[in-house]
């Protein structure tokens, strides 16, 4: 692409948010670089940036108590796939308790970040993201939920018990599946 005589000096111009445009700047670069910043400027222009929302973090979950995020590593110490990982909603920087938000800067793998001293962390592996960086934040271990286990007893009880309501057409109905599993067993 030639730039003509006609298409200089290269104007820099900033649109208001009233919707006027204001010349910030009017450059008049050497003849050797002409070329050279219009292709610049017309990759830059068609190249999309990535963004938070292209790639994301998910089943993201904040307590006072811990953190939890599935997300890529963005510190770069483990493999970039997705790592669900929990972590106490405690920054071992200031040693402050329930602080976190996540990803306030819209990083597109996600992070947790400290509200009271500014320390970001990768929400796959929970490393500081600084090089050289001691800090991690302490994994969390959820604790695990009691689950009860329903005997086919139990459940024809239940069944029973529900004869006592007057919905005849959702009973009968149900007599009759009740009756035809229990022939099935």
């Amino acid at each position: 692409m030639i730039v003509e005589e006609s298409q200089l000096p290269i104007r820099i111009i900033v649109r208001n948010i009233d919707g006027v445009d204001t010349i910030l700047e009017e450059i008049e670069p050497h003849s050797k670089y002409q070329n050279l910043i219009l292709f610049l400027a017309c990759l830059i222009i068609s190249v999309p940036a990535a963004d938070a929302s292209s790639v994301g973090a998910y089943n993201i979950t904040l307590t006072q108590d811990y953190v939890k995020a599935t997300a890529l590593c963005s510190c770069g110490s483990c493999d970039y796939t997705y790592h669900t990982s929990a972590f106490k909603n405690y920054c071992p920087h200031c040693k402050s308790y329930g602080n976190f938000i996540f990803n306030p800067k819209g990083v597109p793998e996600g992070e947790w970040t400290c509200t009271k001293c500014g320390s970001d962390y990768c929400a796959a592996d929970g490393y500081e993201k600084m090089p050289n960086s001691k800090y991690r934040l302490i994994p969390y271990n959820e604790p695990e939920t009691q689950t009860h286990t329903v005997s086919s007893t139990n459940v024809n009880d239940l069944m029973i018990d529900m004869d006592k309501y007057k919905d005849n057409n959702f009973l009968n109905f149900n007599q009759f599946n009740r009756n035809n599993l229990m022939d099935q067993e």
